[in-house]
């Protein structure tokens, strides 16, 4: 007997907004999360995310672009807004870097030097230096996007099991035997969206994700108004053995968090961890991004006022594996910036699951 058209393994982003898709579609979904429903442990939770179409890849700025208006949809229908417009500045090699591929997709953008940053805005940046101001950019409020998009997803029709992991995947001819520690499901396709948990999952399926999952370190400081202020992307990484750390970073970050202050990290600095560990804040990843952080804020008081970790599962160029294995279609990973693509990572994984569903 069939029990669903469809489960989705894992109710982070990529999940719901795979469900979402598929639901609308017609589909029946059955959403199967292993802890509760907007949980800490895993990659979607906090109140804020960056949204930005500025990338260095003309494929990721035509994704975001299409995620925009995926997410104004889901504004329109919600009638609450999930990205609040306060634009994106990029520093350094990232300015030069983004600014030919938006000009090549024809985007709007600016190259300003940092006299006029510092005179526009309460940030910090040395006369000279170039940096780029996108601005669509902005910030997700990534607490209530998760939610809404979960309520439009069960208002859909998905049916949402909590508390309940997934054990096993067993692929059959005309139908995937889906087995959870309480239960046992089958459908005729199955969604792998579980996170830093995929890689093992798929490898007991007998299917190969080459993912690492790292623990990246979060750090919150008080900031009046920061809302009101672009998001930050900054290549000024620091020496990792000067400042007591296991990885250098790829580049800092920050943005508002509502109700908090400011948000910010040095992205890709954390260990390779099993999902399952606990883990920790890093005190020297926080000591840096209190560094870095005091430098491009003036009014920022630069001792933190909180921390949290957050599980990034990473492919070596920090592309997306969406990919179909028989009945079973992968949704992982996104290397960490995979929140803002949500509207279009789920049609593209409900498209790929149509053709996993309709196979002979």
């Amino acid at each position: 007997m069939i029990d669903a058209d469809v489960v989705v393994v894992g109710a982070g982003i990529t999940g719901v907004a795979t469900a979402r898709a598929l639901a609308r579609a017609g589909r029946g979904v059955i959403l199967i999360e292993q802890f509760g429903l907007g949980h800490t442990q895993g990659s979607s939770h906090g109140a804020s995310r960056i949204f930005r179409l500025s990338h260095p890849e003309t494929h990721f700025i035509r994704m975001a672009q299409d995620a925009l208006l995926g997410w104004r949809e889901l504004e329109a229908e919600c009638g609450e807004q999930l990205i609040v417009p306060n634009g994106g500045l990029d520093f350094g090699s990232v300015a030069l870097e983004n600014a030919p591929a938006l000009a090549a997709s024809g985007v709007p953008h600016e190259l300003l030097t940092g006299a006029e940053v510092a005179g526009r805005w309460p940030i910090a940046a040395e006369p000279h230096e170039q940096v780029l101001f996108q601005a669509d950019g902005g910030t997700i409020l990534s607490d209530l996007a998760h939610s809404v998009m979960l309520a439009a997803a069960v208002d859909s029709g998905t049916v949402v099991l909590e508390h309940q992991r997934v054990t096993g995947i067993e692929q059959g001819p005309s139908s995937v035997r889906i087995r959870t520690d309480g239960d046992e499901i089958t459908a005729r396709a199955c969604v792998v969206a579980a996170g830093a948990w995929a890689g093992l999952l798929l490898h007991e399926a007998g299917i190969e994700l080459a993912v690492t999952p790292t623990r990246e370190t979060i750090t919150y400081f008080g900031l009046p108004d920061a809302l009101a202020l672009p998001t930050v992307i900054d290549d000024a990484v620091p020496d990792a053995n000067e400042h007591g750390l296991l990885r250098q970073g790829r580049i800092n970050y920050s943005l508002a968090a509502p109700g908090v202050g400011l948000k910010a990290g040095l992205h890709h600095s954390g260990p390779s961890v099993d999902a399952d560990d606990p883990g920790i804040p890093d005190p020297a990843v926080m000591r840096w991004v209190s560094i870095w952080a005091a430098r491009r804020y003036p009014e920022l008081d630069p001792e933190p006022i909180g921390s949290e970790t957050c599980l990034y599962t990473n492919t070596p160029d920090e592309s997306f594996v969406l990919e179909r294995h028989g009945r079973v279609v992968v949704a992982s990973a996104c290397s960490g910036h995979g929140f803002k693509f949500a509207p279009y990572l789920g049609r593209e994984i409900a498209a790929l699951t149509d053709d996993a569903v309709s196979a002979a």
